[in-house]
C-alpha cells in the first residue's frame, strides 16, 4: 500500500498529526504495534478498575487554547474538560487522556485516513539507492509506502536506533543522544475507598515527589475508586543485571515497599482505605511501548535541539522527546506545527 504520509506509532504525537493532516486531504496511515491507541495514555484497567494512565493534571482546555484550534479543524467533537477546584488552569478529562487519544483516532477514520493496529514496524525502507526513505517495513513482512514524507511517534532514541539505524545516523547525532537522559517512572494502580475522599486535598493533587489521581464515580467497584499513584525513577537501574525473573520480582517488591512508606509518609491521612492492585516500572513500560530503558517521562535536561527534523530529510519526529516540556498539550501544540509543516 502506498500513501502520502506514514506515521509510525499511535501516541498522542502521532495521533494529532495524522488527524489533522487526513482532516486537510493528506492520504495518512498510521501503525501502532499495540491493539489500542494511546501510547503512555493508553487505557489501563485491572481487576474491575479503570485507571487514569496520565499525570492527572491537564493544561490549555480554556477557549482559544491548543485544543479548541485542533479538534476545530477535526471532524469529531472535543472532550469535555472541567476546572479542577482551586485552580485556575487545570482540567480533568472526561474519559480520561485515554479518551483524547480514542477521539483523535476516531477522527483520523472519519476524514478517510487508515488507522491500522497490531502493525509493529521494524525500520524504514529505503529506495535502490539507499539514501531515500520510500516507507516502512513491517514485522509481517510487508512495506508500506510514504509518498511524501515518514513522521516517527517514537523517542528520539529509538527513532534514530530502530527506525532510521545507527549505521545511518550521523555521529554528530550519536553523540548528542548518548548525552540525553530520560526519565522513568514508577507507578501504583490502586483500590481507594470512596469514605476516604474526604480526607485528601482532592482528586487530582500533587504531594512531596507523588502525583495522585483518583478515577471518577464508577471506576471502581461500588465504594471504590481506582486512583493512580506516579513517581520519578531512575529507568537504567531497572535494566541492570538480574539473573532470574525471581530477582526483578525482589527487585519491584522492595521498590513498592519503599514507594508505600515515602507515601503515607507523605499522605498519612490515607490510613489503611487503600488497597494495591498492581504497579508498573521502566520494564513495564518497555514491554507495553518499546521506548528504550521504558522512558516515559520526556528528557530529564529539559533541553533538546532535536526538534521535527531528524538527518533524512522526509523523516519526521514528533513526541514527548523532541521537545522540552513533557506534557500533552506541550506534544500537541509541536504537532499542530509538524502538521502544519507538512502542508505548506
Amino acid at each position: 500500500m502506498a500513501y502520502d504520509v506514514v506515521v509510525v506509532g499511535g501516541g498522542i504525537g502521532g495521533l494529532t498529526v495524522a488527524a489533522l493532516l487526513s482532516a486537510r486531504g493528506v492520504n495518512t496511515c498510521l501503525l501502532e504495534r499495540n491493539s489500542q491507541v494511546g501510547g503512555c495514555v493508553a487505557r489501563v484497567q485491572f481487576a474491575g478498575h479503570d485507571f487514569e494512565p496520565g499525570m492527572g493534571l491537564y493544561t490549555s482546555f480554556g477557549p482559544g487554547e491548543i485544543y479548541e484550534r485542533v479538534f476545530s479543524e477535526l471532524p469529531v467533537d472535543l472532550l469535555k474538560t472541567s476546572l479542577l477546584p482551586g485552580t485556575d488552569k487545570f482540567y480533568s478529562i472526561e474519559g480520561g487522556p485515554a479518551a483524547v487519544a480514542e477521539r483523535l483516532a476516531e477522527s483520523i477514520k472519519k476524514s478517510g485516513g487508515t488507522l491500522r493496529l497490531n502493525s509493529p514496524v521494524l525500520r524504514l525502507a529505503y529506495d535502490q539507492t539507499g539514501e531515500h526513505a520510500a516507507g516502512v517495513d513491517l514485522l509481517s513482512g510487508e512495506t508500506v509506502i510514504a509518498r511524501k514524507a515518514i513522521v516517527s511517534n517514537l523517542t528520539v532514541w529509538d527513532t534514530y536506533g530502530k527506525l532510521i539505524g545507527l549505521n545511518r545516523t550521523p555521529l554528530e547525532t550519536k553523540k548528542l543522544l548518548k548525552t540525553l537522559q530520560g526519565q522513568g517512572a514508577y507507578v501504583v494502580y490502586a483500590s481507594l475507598e470512596e469514605s476516604a475522599l474526604a480526607r485528601l486535598p482532592g482528586e487530582r493533587f500533587t504531594v512531596a515527589e507523588f502525583t495522585v489521581a483518583v478515577s471518577p464515580a464508577g471506576s471502581g467497584p461500588a465504594g471504590k475508586r481506582a486512583v493512580t499513584i506516579k513517581t520519578e525513577t531512575d529507568p537504567t537501574d531497572w535494566f541492570a543485571f538480574q539473573a532470574s525473573e525471581e530477582e526483578y520480582e525482589e527487585r519491584d517488591q522492595a521498590a513498592l515497599e519503599e514507594v508505600w512508606t515515602r507515601l503515607h509518609a507523605a499522605l498519612p491521612t490515607l490510613g489503611s482505605d487503600i488497597e494495591i492492585i498492581e504497579t508498573a516500572n521502566p520494564r513495564t513500560f518497555y514491554d507495553l511501548t518499546r521506548r528504550k530503558l521504558g522512558m516515559v517521562l520526556g528528557i530529564a535536561s529539559k533541553t533538546t535541539p532535536l526538534g521535527h527534523n531528524t538527518s533524512l530529510p522526509n523523516v519526521f519526529m514528533v513526541g514527548d522527546t523532541t521537545i522540552p516540556t513533557a506534557t500533552m498539550d506541550a506534544v500537541v501544540e509541536s504537532s499542530l506545527s509538524l502538521a502544519g509543516k507538512l502542508t505548506k
